[in-house]
């Protein structure tokens, strides 16, 4: 009996090995996925804290030693003093009318071109396609001077249209490319069918194709509005009054304090936190309708 015990003793001791290793090997796969994720998420929300507490710190508490992490007199004085600086709710308005046009823009140009690349075949299409896509890797730098003679040629520098246009312009390449690959998914055979029955081209896209991309349309509409609140490189050469400032413009407007001529941190700080809350708020709402949108065009195109 006792010899039969040592057996099967030392037969669970020789099976716990093996799990403890397996457990082991477990905890340290869990800790080496974990680790990359915590750095990309300290690399990412410690500048916007940093943003928040800086918007809500008055400046002489926000460089005090030892540095307070939690506002100790948190306060609205920044905001006050960047609207005295800056025409906040003009610059709101300007950004809002710009996101929304030029994201409308490029989701109703990019989804006709779209239709055509993934519907009509003629020679050099596909070289034309990669073309329009390769064209939104360029630097806008290197187009800004002859894009600049143009648009002042045509009276649209310092207008809200020519900024639409141009945000809309740079939107285009990668909207294209989205939305051609949702149209794929669509059956030909309905287009066909509904073709066969009369129907023109107006109506086999108002009927048949838009309802089906309803929901891509949708999540390419939102990508470019986030895309397009966040431009700063146009606005910034093609604005010359506070009638087309954009808020991303206000940042940099309120950097600066007028009367002694130091960097206003907090004052910059809260233009950032104004720039960002509304993006942020609608990233985070139709996260989920954004992400299925993109995974469902990714993997059926």
């Amino acid at each position: 009996m006792r010899a039969k015990e040592g057996g099967a003793m030392a037969s669970e001791s020789l099976d716990a090995a093996p799990r403890t290793r397996r457990r082991w090997r477990a905890v340290v796969g869990r800790a080496g996925s974990a680790i990359p994720i915590a750095l990309f998420l300290i690399i990412t929300f410690a500048p916007i804290y940093w943003i928040i507490l800086s918007a809500f710190t008055p400046l002489s508490d926000l460089f005090s030693t030892p540095l307070h992490y939690i506002p100790a007199h948190p306060s609205l004085i920044n905001f006050r003093a960047a609207a005295r600086l800056v025409p906040l709710e003009q610059q709101f308005l300007n950004s809002t009318v710009l996101a929304v046009g030029s994201a409308s823009l490029s989701v109703v140009v990019a989804l006709l071109a779209a239709y055509g690349f993934a519907r009509i075949r003629f020679p050099g299409s596909n070289f034309l396609f990669l073309g329009i896509l390769l064209s939104g890797f360029l630097p806008a730098i290197a187009t800004i001077i002859p894009l600049f003679e143009t648009f002042s040629s045509l009276n649209l520098v310092d207008s809200m249209v020519g900024l639409i246009a141009l945000v809309g312009n740079l939107l285009l390449p990668t909207s294209i490319w989205i939305m051609a690959s949702f149209i794929r998914q669509v059956p030909i055979e309905m287009e066909e069918a509904a073709q066969v029955d009369g129907a023109g081209f107006p109506l086999v896209l108002w009927r048949i194709v838009i309802p089906l991309l309803r929901p891509a349309l949708a999540t390419l509409f939102l990508i470019n509005v986030i895309t397009a609140w966040d431009e700063f490189f146009l606005p910034l050469i093609f604005s010359r009054s506070a009638a087309t400032a954009t808020l991303t413009l206000g940042v940099t407007q309120a950097a600066v304090d007028p009367e002694t001529g130091a960097v206003a941190w907090g004052n910059e700080a809260a233009v950032a936190l104004i720039v960002i809350a509304p993006v942020f708020t609608l990233a985070m709402v139709f996260q989920k309708q954004i992400v299925e949108g993109l995974m469902a065009g990714a993997l059926k195109g």
